[in-house]
């Protein structure tokens, strides 16, 4: 089975958790060490059965608990046994230039690459990256393939481009980047260089895009979407849901919403075969 927990969400972290019987993945460890690990204690997940870190991209509030979690994993695995390799941290190459600075001890052989549209095989897990519309210098989403399941993980986009909604469409389910109300975020405290950010095509789907995306990419197969990625000063969760459910009504789709948040992790989520 295909499960996932988003572990945090929203300006101020990231972090989703994945796993099937055999491979476990972060997905981002945009908040700390500490936070994490509670969160998957909080589902039941031992942070040292980690696989795998995956990274989105080189900002902040996707990586800042990069190389604490890593050396973390490694410190727990080594009170085992003292012959645990390092755990692997994947990467486009501009993430990785950012992420040097915070791995500068960390062997070389488990920074991996990256690559839009090449696969990253684990055991029983596959998981496609694909292009974001964002201002950081190579980011990519995850598309994660268990038998005949499918979850795509899609935050920090401007826009979502023909290519990408091709790629990820027909997904079971969705954790989805709904970060801003337009009003809110135009009247807002924030000076008009971010707010101009923000509503460009490399900054943030609104609320209004997310809704009209899951119309594009939706399918008879889609059962559940994260609304992920929340901005605490320009949204409220309340607002998020009802905008998106009501574009969702008025084009006659069904799906089920689920709220995210920033310090506290979902309930492990289990992806259901077709």
């Amino acid at each position: 089975m295909l499960r996932f927990s988003v572990l945090a969400s929203g300006s101020s972290g990231n972090a989703v958790y994945v796993e099937t019987d055999k491979t476990r993945i972060l997905i981002d460890a945009g908040v700390t060490c500490k936070q994490i690990e509670a969160a998957m204690n909080e589902v039941a997940v031992s942070l040292d059965k980690l696989d795998a870190v995956l990274v989105t991209h080189e900002h902040s509030d996707h990586i800042k608990g990069v190389g604490v979690v890593a050396r973390k994993v490694m410190s727990e695995r080594r009170k085992k046994s003292d012959s645990c390799p390092e755990i692997p941290i994947y990467a486009t190459e501009g993430s990785w230039h950012d992420l040097h600075g915070l791995m500068k001890d960390y062997d070389v052989a488990f920074r991996k690459i990256v690559q839009v549209g090449e696969p990253l095989e684990f055991e029983d897990l596959l998981v496609v990256p694909f292009p974001l519309s964002h201002d950081a210098r190579e980011p990519v989403g995850y598309i994660m393939y268990h038998g005949s399941s499918k979850l795509t993980l899609a935050t920090d986009l401007g826009y979502m481009s023909s290519r990408v909604k091709e790629m990820i469409a027909d997904s079971d389910a969705y954790i989805l980047e709904s970060n801003h109300d337009v009003n809110m975020l135009r009247v807002g405290p924030y000076p008009w260089y971010l707010k101009k950010r923000i509503l460009s095509d490399k900054g943030h789907l609104s609320n209004e895009a997310a809704g009209e995306a899951l119309i594009d990419i939706m399918s008879e197969q889609t059962k559940d979407v994260w609304l992920a990625h929340l901005s605490q000063e320009n949204n409220f969760p309340d607002l998020a849901e009802v905008t998106v459910q009501e574009i969702l009504d008025k084009n006659s789709k069904a799906v089920r919403l689920h709220r995210t948040h920033p310090d506290k992790p979902t309930p492990l989520y289990e992806v259901k075969p077709r």
